[in-house]
């Protein structure tokens, strides 16, 4: 089963703002650039995905459109009670996304009756409408889902008839099919593939022998042959946390105070799936886009003595490597960080480690993110970060944090 939540940034939004609900609403990416997601009106609106918000700004506010800036430590925070609640009532359970995952289920289950509760029962208690689709691979999961999309009222999908998997399959290219990319498309055309009714019965061979084995998994999934298990949440081996500015920026201190805060973003994450990280690599770029300013990107790894998760280690080493890095001649649109060398914390230290210092580290961590969690975000942060650094990115329409601030609680009247 997938379940898939829809319009899920927009849905997101809808919850705590009635008055979005039957608008065309689409939600920009950093710097209001472009739209990275539509509801449905703005969908019948043709409003393609992706495309720069400027060129369909005037259009899409003559249909009454509302357009919205990422917020995403709301949408990060939906998406957490939505997993939880398909964690708290089904065992095997793989999150694909922000917004979906994939869910098995035992051959003797009611799935009528399974899909109704889970789509009615994520509504009622969070808001957010999903759509289901049930088949034997995941695969075909994926097909149903977005069968599921387009129905009206009951959006759920069961695809487990033949009769009926061949009939959705060969009105289906076989671009569309999950896992296929164009490239690999143009060659199935080339080969006389073009529908995913033809790659299902397309011999498993001649598949592999010019696709490799992931072609020939997808045409048994096709053909309801599960070969894409699920998969359990394992530790991230790096964690990358980047942005491009609204602004082009000059200044080393306020570069310092940005890779400062990315850090920490980084270092939380870390800490969060109980592991440690022996370096960290700090990138710049200038704009791309503007070709004829001269261009500069580069990136330098700083390893640290030891595996930690200790925020304030790796600012110093970010800080350290920013330092080598950077050209005061040049104007920056982009910066980042990566922990590398992720381990499981919970290996056996260093030789060279001091216990005590490590145990003290660990102790002041948990103080901090214990904190921040029950009084809000940067209640307590390393100077280095600067408070309010965040406004380096353009979010002119952001929505408020409803469910992760105190200060934007909903109120009622």
């Amino acid at each position: 089963m997938l379940v898939d939540c829809d319009n899920f940034f927009v849905s997101c939004e809808r919850i705590f703002q009635p008055f979005l609900k039957n608008r065309p609403v689409v939600v920009l990416s950093n710097n209001d650039g472009c739209v990275v997601a539509r509801s449905y009106e703005a969908k019948a609106l043709n409003i393609p995905m992706c495309c720069p918000f400027f060129k369909i700004e005037k259009l899409f506010k003559s249909q009454n459109g509302i357009a919205l800036s990422s917020n995403y430590e709301l949408y990060a925070d939906i998406s957490k009670r939505v997993m939880s609640f398909l964690q708290y009532h089904f065992q095997h359970i793989e999150v694909y996304s922000i917004d979906e995952a994939f869910i098995r289920l035992p051959d003797n289950q009611n799935f009528a009756e399974t899909a109704a509760f889970v789509r009615n029962e994520i509504l009622r208690q969070i808001g957010i409408s999903v759509s289901i689709g049930i088949a034997k691979s995941k695969t075909l999961a994926k097909i149903a889902g977005t069968m599921a999309k387009r129905k009206p009222a009951d959006k759920w999908q069961i695809l487990t008839d033949s009769a009926a998997i061949d009939h959705r399959l060969s009105e289906l290219k076989a671009i569309d099919v999950w896992g296929v990319g164009k490239r690999c498309a143009d060659r199935l055309n080339f080969l006389g593939i073009f529908t995913a009714l033809e790659l299902k019965n397309a011999p498993l061979k001649m598949l592999r022998g010019n696709f490799g084995l992931p072609m020939e998994k997808t045409a048994l999934e096709l053909n309801g042959t599960p070969c894409l298990t699920l998969e359990h949440d394992e530790a991230q081996q790096t964690i990358i946390t980047s942005r491009s500015f609204e602004y082009e920026i000059k200044d080393l201190e306020r570069l310092k105070q940005i890779i400062a805060e990315f850090t920490d973003q980084a270092c939380l994450r870390l800490r969060q799936q109980n592991a440690s990280a022996g370096g960290i690599i700090t990138m710049l770029q200038t704009n791309r886009f503007h070709h004829d300013a001269p261009q500069y990107n580069n990136q330098i790894l700083i390893n640290l003595p030891h595996h930690s998760n200790y925020t304030a280690a790796f600012i110093t080493a970010a800080h350290k490597g920013l330092e080598q890095i950077f050209r005061p001649q040049y104007a920056y649109k982009r910066a980042g960080i990566m922990l590398v060398d992720i381990n499981n914390r919970n290996n056996l230290p260093n030789f060279f480690d001091s216990p005590g210092t490590v145990e003290k580290e660990q102790k002041l961590m948990s103080a901090v993110d214990e904190l921040n969690r029950k009084l809000g975000k940067k209640t307590l942060f390393f100077a280095a970060q600067a408070a309010g650094v965040k406004h380096y990115i353009k979010r002119q329409f952001r929505s408020q944090s409803f469910t992760t601030s105190w200060d934007d609680l909903p109120l009622v009247k």
